[in-house]
Formats: C-alpha cells, sequence, structure tokens
C-alpha cells in the first residue's frame, strides 16, 4: 500500500530468517525464511524495499574469520555472493541494494535479526545502524550469546523488539534485557500449503511430535550457550521434544515422534564437517526436512511442537493448527499476546508426557470439543497469519509507535 512505512533490511543475505541464503543453497539445505513477508509483501504492494549490506556479514565464511580479511577482499566476496543470492531467491532486478546508508533517502526504520547482527563485528555496523531513527530487532535465537547481545542492543537508541511472544514475561529475558523494552508481537505467518485436507474425523487418533532439538553441549563454540545453560541448567532449548525423542519406542501407538537431534551424523566424516561448518556451511536438519510435513500433520488429529524455555513458540505449532490438528501447547505465555486462546485454539500440557497423555484421554471422548478447537484454530490462522495479514499488523502497531516516538508501546487486539 501507498501509505506503508518504508523499512530498510539489514544483512537479509546472511541467514535464513527473510530468503535463502547462498551458503544453504550449496549444501543443499531449505531456508526456512520465517519472516519472507518483510520482502515479499512490500514488494507486492508496489514499494521500493532498501536493503542495506555493511560489510561484515557473509553466509559463506564465519563472521570472525571474514571481518579478518582485507576490506577490499570482503567487498568482492560480498557483491558475488549478491549476486547469487538475488539470483536464486528471484530478487534481480525487483531490490535495492545499499552498500551506505548515505543512498537510502528515508532513514527512519531499519529492520534486523539479532542472530548475527547484534554480536560478533558490531562496533563495526553499529555506526550505520544508528544513522535509522528506530530499529526493529528480531529476537529469534536470542537464546544465543544473550549477554553481548543485550549489551550491544542497549548501547542503541530508538529498540523496538519483535518477536512472537511478550518475552517481558519470561524470566530469562528479564535478566538481561529492560521490562520497558518496546515490543511488536506478531503471530508467524504460514505458508499457504499448510492447510487441512483430510477431515479430523478420518485421522489417527493420536499424537504427532515434530521439530529438532539440540544438546548444547556438544555445540561449538563452547561460549555461543553458556548464557542460556547457566541459567536454565538443561542441554537444549526444547525440553519436551527430547523427552519425546529419548522415549519414542515406548509411545508407539500414542505419539509418533518425527523428532530428531539437530546434529545429525554426517558421512563427510568430523573434521571436514568441523571445516565447513566454521566456515559458514551447515548441513543439519537434512532428515527433518526429507518428509512431507503438510501430509503429516493431516494424518493425525494432535500435534505437539514444543515450546522454547526461554520464551519463544515454535512456527511449527502454526503450520499444525492450520493443517487441522488440535495442537498440545506448554502454558498460556507463548500464545495469548497474539490473541490464541488455550481450550478456544488449542489445548494446554503440564510439560511432561503424561500430561500430554492424559489431555489427549480427556478430549478423545469429546468430539464436538476437537472439531470446534480444530476449526477455530484453523480460522485463526487465515485471518492472522498468512503474509499480507502480518505485514498489515506490523505496519498498523509500528506506525503509532513511530509517531509517538518510541515512547510506549501499543495494546495488542487480535479482534
Amino acid at each position: 500500500m501507498a501509505d506503508d512505512i518504508s523499512i530498510t533490511l539489514l544483512n537479509p543475505h546472511a541467514d535464513d530468517f527473510i530468503k535463502t541464503p547462498v551458503s544453504f543453497r550449496l549444501a543443499g539445505r531449505r531456508g526456512l525464511a520465517k519472516y519472507s513477508y518483510m520482502l515479499d509483501e512490500p514488494l507486492r504492494n508496489g514499494q521500493v524495499v532498501n536493503i542495506l549490506i555493511d560489510g561484515t556479514l557473509s553466509s559463506l565464511i564465519n563472521q570472525s574469520l571474514f571481518n579478518r580479511l582485507p576490506s577490499w577482499m570482503r567487498g568482492l566476496i560480498l557483491r558475488i555472493e549478491l549476486l547469487v543470492w538475488l539470483r536464486i531467491n528471484d530478487l534481480t532486478g525487483k531490490v535495492s541494494i545499499h552498500w551506505s546508508p548515505d543512498s537510502i533517502p528515508d532513514r527512519t526504520t531499519l529492520y534486523l535479526t539479532s542472530y548475527k547482527n547484534c554480536v560478533g563485528a558490531f562496533d563495526k555496523r553499529k555506526a550505520y545502524i544508528e544513522l535509522f531513527k528506530f530499529k526493529v530487532i528480531n529476537l529469534s535465537h536470542y537464546f544465543i550469546l544473550t549477554a553481548e547481545k543485550a549489551a550491544n542492543i542497549s548501547s542503541l537508541t530508538g529498540v523496538i523488539f519483535t518477536s512472537e511472544a511478550d518475552l517481558r514475561q519470561n524470566p530469562y529475558f528479564s535478566k538481561y534485557f529492560s521490562a520497558d523494552a518496546l515490543f511488536l508481537v506478531l503471530p508467524f505467518t504460514v505458508s499457504s500449503r499448510f492447510h487441512a485436507v483430510k477431515p479430523l474425523e478420518t485421522r489417527e487418533k493420536s499424537c504427532v511430535a515434530t521439530g529438532s532439538f539440540h544438546n548444547l553441549y556438544l555445540e561449538r563454540p563452547v561460549y555461543y550457550y553458556r548464557d542460556f545453560i547457566k541459567f536454565f541448567g538443561i542441554s537444549t532449548y526444547h525440553p519436551i521434544r527430547k523427552l519425546i525423542y529419548d522415549r519414542q519406542t515406548s509411545l508407539q501407538g500414542q505419539i509418533m515422534c518425527r523428532v530428531f537431534p539437530y546434529r545429525e551424523r554426517r558421512s563427510s566424516g568430523r573434521t571436514l564437517s568441523r571445516l565447513m561448518s566454521w566456515l559458514g556451511f551447515d548441513f543439519t536438519q537434512r532428515e527433518y526436512f526429507s518428509f512431507d510435513i503438510v501430509e503429516l500433520y493431516n494424518n493425525y488429529v494432535f500435534a505437539v511442537v514444543g515450546e522454547e524455555v526461554s520464551g519463544l513458540p515454535p512456527i511449527g505449532f502454526f503450520e499444525a493448527i492450520a493443517c487441522g490438528c488440535v495442537v498440545l501447547g506448554e502454558g498460556t505465555a507463548f500464545y495469548e499476546a497474539v490473541g490464541l486462546q488455550p481450550d478456544v485454539h488449542y489445548l494446554i500440557h503440564n510439560g511432561t508426557i503424561e500430561g500430554i497423555l492424559a489431555t489427549m484421554e480427556r478430549v478423545l471422548r469429546d468430539p464436538e470439543t476437537l472439531a470446534r478447537i480444530s476449526a477455530a484454530a484453523q480460522t485463526y490462522v487465515e485471518a492472522h497469519c498468512r503474509s499480507a495479514a502480518v505485514w498489515k499488523k506490523l505496519q498498523g502497531d509500528l506506525r503509532p509507535m513511530i509517531r509517538n516516538g518510541g515512547h510506549e508501546s501499543q495494546r495488542i487486539d487480535l479482534d
């Protein structure tokens, strides 16, 4: 739309949050592109999309190594990488690439992911970031190097966080970030391929569990994960996924386990694997992406995906309800800020496998309730989780924040 706020994207080529990075294409891995609407919707609305490349990040080479290269070499690598990135994502000639903020006419709002942009060579990119009045910072993966990210972000002015839940309710977030932080709470976008195909009554009257889980004690470099491990004292972000994976044999017939360890065995050998990972190539989760997840969800009445203990819901929760599953979630804090209600759009479990099974057993005796929850959740997705709807909400919530100078957050209203 003509009155949409112009939002510049910082370094979207460096990870898979918005589009597929070149490193993923070379590794044969599919990018999640969870926030692809940040490009797709303004382009669909006829806007010029400005992309700022600050010269500090490449998807092909580890950040610490990349920034030790001479500037001319980094520039050459990035210009080649950007040409390929634009081509593989069908963006050639559709977006405006800038190598300096000086050529961007509207420097009101910058959108960046905290995952890579708020760590590492932050001191080099901070000058560019501060040239924008408002910085909308996506908190996905904020649990990695949390203290470093928090310290770097605290040095910025005009920060507005965005996530799928109001993290100010989470004790881990509260330890590192201000309780006065401004938040844009937006649901995940759900691709149109996720939809109900089979009627609920024809499905397996059991549960499918999906997702992946980490063993943080084995992840490298170790210091990336120390903040999280020290606070929670556990080895994974998604405890319920690991519980189901560990007990999958005894749960046959009740919970179908399609949960996988994040780091899978690689035939290339440990030394080559570590080298490729260090350079930036990621071969993880190949097995998880090897099956048709839409078909999988459509075979089951129930689904459990498992939330992050650091406060964020999984995208799989929204994809599963779009496919008509009755999804079991752990508590309300993950979903209330985006308007999802327990016993209306989903069911609650207590964080244990026994709790999941007990909830399933109770509701299976009430097919009308199952049908009602399934239908209400699908209606929610169609109204709030498709790409155009999330972009509209982002614009609608951001506009008054900018108008008010970022002094107060807005009430979340999905009615």
